[in-house]
């Protein structure tokens, strides 16, 4: 169990070093890209690429509910998706630095286009809802509280 969390916590540190990795290689790939321009639907997916990752990391960034503690509600599943994200993008920007294949690049745009499509549908959620009903109020137990 120990190692699952290790490598699949969102808050691990395997996962926040294979975030900064793939940024790295993802900067050092785009370098080479700039240096050697490559062809039309690798630039497509390239932007794509790093379009997706930019909005993953944006979103779990934000503070979405300033009433309640970090990472909760949608926070915490915003948390969560950069798990995958960090993952993919460390592979696939690390094979294309060193090799400069754009092989995985196209089931990485799937992969983390799928985590940003979870994304848009839970801002738009987010965004929609009304109620004035607490982050967790129910799943975190605070309405115990209310109920003593």
């Amino acid at each position: 169990m120990t190692m699952l969390k290790f490598f699949f916590n969102r808050f691990s540190k395997m996962v926040v070093l294979m975030e900064m990795l793939g940024v790295v290689f993802t900067a050092g790939w785009f370098y080479q890209l700039l240096q050697n321009p490559p062809g039309g639907f690798t630039k497509i997916f390239f932007g794509l690429y790093l379009f997706e990752y930019l909005f993953l990391r944006l979103c779990a960034t934000v503070r979405w509910h300033k009433q309640a503690r970090r990472y909760e509600g949608i926070e915490l599943q915003f948390k969560k998706g950069m798990i995958p994200a960090s993952y993919a993008m460390a592979l696939t920007s690390g094979i294309g630095f060193f090799t400069g294949s754009a092989l995985l690049l196209w089931p990485a745009v799937a992969l983390i286009g799928v985590v940003a499509h979870v994304n848009v549908l839970l801002l738009y959620l987010h965004f929609k809802d009304k109620n004035q009903t607490p982050v967790n109020y129910f799943s975190g137990n605070k309405f115990l509280n209310a109920l003593r």
